[in-house]
């Protein structure tokens, strides 16, 4: 919520500032003036500046799994190969994602079954299940998770087998697990 009034405040200035600006000055000033103001207000890698406009300081990742692999239930499943990990939040050798900073975050997983099998999978935060898929083809199967979460800082996510299943991937990527903030 801050974030939000912040940039608004920020918007609204450069637009009231821009205008008292534009009109009252020659080109060249007016120009300069709103490079300034702009400057100004979205310093660069200012911890006071709008962290919309600094994409390291947003968590985010994105993983996949490599490699098919029987589950126990309840078992935490690992999504080996990281794409994107800002902020540090994803733990590839355990599969949880553990939020650096409070906030919304948006998590999705995309989980695929063996050729015919049974697949059920849960996105877990801390000890509690958010939401589940439940799969069963007569082929390779595809099943998708996806919640927008109110987080605290030190939180944890993972995507969980919920009873002995085996889950499908190769070097394709076809089951991964991704989440970022989104507001604060």
């Amino acid at each position: 919520m801050k974030l939000a009034k912040m940039y608004s405040i920020s918007v609204l200035t450069l637009v009231v500032c821009g205008n008292v600006i534009m009109g009252s000055c020659d080109v060249k000033l007016e120009s300069s003036l709103l490079t300034d103001l702009v400057e100004m207000l979205l310093k660069k890698d200012s911890d006071k500046g709008c962290a919309l406009f600094n994409r390291k300081k947003i968590p985010a990742f994105s993983a996949a799994m490599t490699k098919s692999k029987s589950l126990s239930s309840k078992e935490i499943i690992k999504f080996n190969k990281v794409f994107t990990n800002i902020q540090n939040g994803y733990n590839p050798s355990t599969g949880i994602f553990t939020a650096p900073i409070a906030g919304v975050y948006q998590f999705s997983s995309v989980v695929m079954s063996d050729n015919g099998k049974f697949l059920v999978a849960t996105l877990w935060l801390n000890d509690t299940v958010v939401s589940s898929v439940y799969i069963k083809g007569s082929a390779y199967q595809t099943g998708a998770l996806s919640m927008i979460l109110d987080v605290q800082k030190g939180d944890q996510i993972a995507v969980k087998s919920y009873g002995n299943y085996v889950i499908y991937s190769d070097s394709l990527n076809y089951s991964t697990f991704s989440g970022s903030l989104i507001s604060q």
